[in-house]
């Protein structure tokens, strides 16, 4: 953890210092000071679990999850092994695939059946729940560990579904594997390879992955659940049979070449025929908590919003995908630069509000509320333990006085206009 991250942490429990607990705790302070100083991560980690610990036994529940938060966005925020992976020569086959390199065409139309992108470590990396973090790093130590993996029998897998709603990420994850291991990303859309003569969408799966065991690359194929979409016209069930065969043709043979990777939003279109190819099945969702106050903090810089108010959007963007809070914290950042008004928490929160009620319809109540009265709002977080909010943090997160949070927090606000909603 940086020494700017520890001031962070120190920031959030100021109130410790000043006799919101007992003074035996100072000792733990001075001993996360120590390791902070140091750069010794193990040990900084282990002292301010131990602080929570004390918190939580204290009955400081507060306390102790905001500093459970911190933590767990710091692992988070941090970069996951940035240095390239040394993938062995054998798992990947063919010659350099360059700039210059012209893709496959679809002789019937002269369309490129894909794209040739070179991504780079200095790409923004994706944010992860823990689970597929450790998914996606595993895959990567597989590929930098074959020899270990031959010596009880195995390879390393070299098939990848990913998997999930528009907007999660897998197209980024796909990306980023490519980087980490230093190769050019083919990608082909299945729908693009798709003619209205069925035997040249054959002929077009074929040479795209001819072209793909050529040179040296991940093969990623987008939209993968295209074939079975054609399924339904009865007239071509023939065609689409051989179409489908071909395709999983081409993916067995491919295993001998390189890596392929597979998206698609369309998970249960997929035959178990098609499931078996892939050796690793990765689902990608809605970000949880942690993972959605990273992406705030990331998306709304280069705005440096206090703590409080990244959780008032975490709060409001529950249920949203990556994509989702990237368009409306960018939203966000255009609504306060109109404004006039100040780069801060309330500034943002306005901001925020102003968004959310320029959009059409919200299934999440936090922010149909926000959108409707910011009063009510401020209200529903200062009654809501999950959030974890002092009136203090509240009010810099939204310019509301003290005084006025806790008149809010006692009228119950909130309570009238979330019982209109649920009754509509």
């Amino acid at each position: 953890m940086s020494n700017h991250e520890l001031c962070d942490i120190y920031r959030q429990k100021s109130d410790i210092l000043h006799g919101s607990f007992d003074m035996e705790h100072f000792a733990v302070i001075q001993s996360i000071v120590r390791a902070g100083l140091s750069g010794d991560r193990d040990a900084l980690d282990k002292q301010i679990e131990r602080l929570r610990e004390r918190l939580q036994k204290a009955g400081d529940v507060k306390d102790a999850a905001t500093l459970e938060r911190l933590r767990a966005a710091a692992r988070d925020t941090q970069e996951m092994a940035p240095s390239r992976v040394e993938i062995s020569r054998a798992l990947i086959v063919g010659e350099v695939l360059d700039p210059g390199i012209n893709p496959p065409i679809d002789r019937e139309t002269g369309a490129r059946l894909c794209t040739i992108d070179f991504p780079t470590k200095s790409d923004q990396s994706p944010v992860y729940m823990a689970r597929v973090a450790e998914t996606v790093e595993g895959l990567l130590h597989e590929w930098a560990s074959e020899a270990a993996l031959q010596a009880v029998g195995v390879a390393p897998t070299r098939t990848l579904l990913i998997y999930g709603p528009p907007g999660s990420g897998k197209t980024v994850s796909a990306h980023y594997i490519a980087a980490r291991l230093g190769l050019p990303l083919v990608t082909a859309r299945i729908d693009g390879l798709i003619s209205s003569f069925l035997g040249t969408t054959a002929r077009n799966i074929a040479n795209l992955f001819d072209f793909a065991n050529r040179y040296a690359c991940v093969l990623l194929l987008d939209e993968f659940d295209a074939l079975a979409k054609l399924r339904d016209d009865p007239q071509e069930i023939g065609e689409i049979k051989r179409v489908v065969n071909t395709l999983l043709q081409n993916l067995d043979l491919r295993r001998n070449f390189g890596i392929t990777i597979a998206i698609t939003n369309h998970d249960r279109l997929l035959d178990p025929a098609v499931w078996r190819r892939f050796e690793t099945h990765l689902q990608l969702g809605e970000p949880d908590e942690h993972a959605r106050d990273v992406l705030i903090k990331r998306f709304l810089k280069p705005i440096e919003a206090p703590e409080a108010t990244i959780r008032v959007f975490s709060y409001c963007l529950a249920r949203r995908t990556g994509a989702d809070i990237e368009r409306i914290c960018t939203a966000a950042k255009r609504t306060l630069a109109l404004s006039g008004e100040s780069h801060d928490g309330p500034g943002l929160f306005h901001a925020l509000s102003s968004v959310l009620a320029r959009t059409p319809y919200h299934d999440h109540t936090p922010a149909r509320i926000l959108a409707t009265d910011q009063e009510a709002f401020v209200s529903l977080i200062a009654n809501d333990g999950e959030i974890s909010l002092k009136q203090t943090e509240i009010g810099e997160a939204t310019g509301y006085g003290q005084s006025r949070v806790s008149d809010l927090k006692k009228a119950k606000r909130h309570l009238p206009l979330m019982e209109a909603m649920h009754a509509q």
